[in-house]
């Protein structure tokens, strides 16, 4: 058991568990608005109560695990004046870059050091010890937390800057949520047709096929290479796309994701890119002046 403090700030589900984990390496400090939380944690994890900020001197460490990035900013503005000039805060919560440089602003002003450390993980996986942190920020401060960062997780991706590990955490749930519409509406077309379903979800979970194609083979080795000759034309994938569209239309299945992405094949080929791989939609964005790959 280390002799260093990490205070907790946020007892929700993920908090708790983050809060399980510190405790058996560190002396752990917990504050949330849920006092039956932090009753718990006091019973179960031996935990010290934060009742005031003042507590927080000589704490070595603080976490922030808060349901939204203006709650992360308004106990950083309480606790600030009270921190000790090497403490680390770690910041676990969802957030986006611009509020981690926000929070990064307002420790400036005493030389705190700031890391984002996103949490890619549903509640079982941290109880399991199987998540991720995203993290992102200076390499020594990270390397300062380290200690704190491994009780939490072994697993750890660093980005990059301060802010790169909750964008990578930000864009990796907007790509889960938007898939999950796209498998709605594959779903309610292959109902409305009589298609197998646990067969469609073995072909799309398929290595080769639907879900991980774009991503492994068309994003990672064409668009990132900027490769776009041979390959399957983008005039016949907006071809499949308006099939699909007529196949939903006959069945009377609403679409939303797929409907939309049927504009950017259609801008595609109004591009003069139809002749090219269809990864060449990639363009589109490199002609909007935000390009999804860096020049080579």
């Amino acid at each position: 058991m280390s002799s260093q403090k990490v205070a907790l700030y946020g007892l929700g589900n993920m908090g708790y568990l983050i809060a399980e984990r510190i405790s058996s390496q560190f002396s752990l400090q917990v504050s949330d608005l849920n006092t039956a939380q932090v009753e718990r944690a006091c019973n179960e994890l031996s935990a010290e109560v934060i009742t005031c900020p003042e507590q927080l001197a000589g704490t070595n460490y603080v976490v922030l695990c808060l349901p939204h990035p203006s709650a992360s900013l308004s106990v950083l503005k309480g606790i600030l004046p009270y921190l000790d000039a090497n403490a680390v805060v770690i910041e676990t919560s969802t957030v986006n870059p611009a509020d981690v440089r926000r929070s990064e602003q307002l420790l400036a002003e005493r030389g705190i050091a700031l890391i984002d450390a996103s949490i890619l993980a549903g509640v079982s996986q941290m109880a399991a010890g199987t998540a991720s942190l995203l993290l992102g920020g200076s390499a020594d401060v990270i390397a300062r937390a380290k200690p704190v960062l491994d009780s939490i997780t072994e697993k750890q991706i660093v980005f990059g800057p301060l802010g790169t590990g909750a964008a990578a955490k930000v864009i990796n749930n907007a790509v889960a949520h938007a898939a999950m519409v796209v498998v709605a509406e594959a779903g309610s077309m292959a109902t409305a047709c009589g298609v197998d379903i646990q067969k469609l979800i073995g072909l799309l979970s398929d290595e080769q096929m639907g879900m991980h194609r774009p991503l492994t083979y068309r994003y990672a080795k064409r668009i990132a290479n900027h490769d776009y000759e041979g390959g399957m034309p983008l005039s016949a994938a907006l071809k499949d796309s308006a099939l699909a569209l007529e196949l939903a239309h006959s069945e009377r299945v609403p679409l939303f994701a797929i409907q939309a992405s049927h504009t950017v094949y259609e801008l595609g080929a109004t591009a003069g890119y139809d002749r090219e791989d269809y990864a060449a939609i990639a363009k589109l964005w490199a002609d909007w002046g935000k390009p999804t790959v860096p020049a080579t």
